[in-house]
């Protein structure tokens, strides 16, 4: 009887603590981002680069990405964010990127799109990637 009493004890202490196996409702979701497409966007002047990612339910969530994409001797490069807040399942973010100042407009064909991810709750999680993207109409 002493014995279940403290493993009783025992049990209970390390629920209060934290300790012991996760529960799928206590699970925390890895941050993840994936480039799913990139539409252009008022002649070539941005991109609509949608994203698809995934964090922490209620954390608040920023993305960002840069576009790089070339055309015969001229490089063309953009940049953008967005601001969300993060559903825990994965959900698509869409940041328009405009073209630098001075720069020439984006064009149908292929682009490399740096992306990142920052969710933040108590803690901050963040992810990044680089794809190669067909630029579509």
């Amino acid at each position: 009887m002493r014995r279940r009493l403290i493993a009783m004890i025992v049990l209970l202490a390390l629920s209060l603590l934290g300790v012991g196996a996760a529960t799928p409702a206590g699970a925390q979701t890895v941050t993840s981002i994936d480039v799913v497409s990139a539409t252009l966007v008022a002649k070539g002047a941005a991109l609509d680069v949608n994203l698809t990612v995934t964090c922490e339910a209620g954390a608040s969530g920023s993305a960002g990405a840069t576009v790089t994409q070339r055309s015969g001797n001229v490089i063309m490069q953009g940049s953008g964010s967005a601001t969300f807040v993060c559903t825990g399942e994965p959900q698509t973010v869409t940041v328009r990127v405009v073209a630098a100042a001075g720069g020439a407009p984006f064009r149908s064909g292929d682009a490399v799109v740096s992306a990142y991810v920052i969710a933040c709750s108590f803690e901050c999680q963040s992810a990044s990637t680089n794809e190669t993207v067909r630029v579509g109409r």
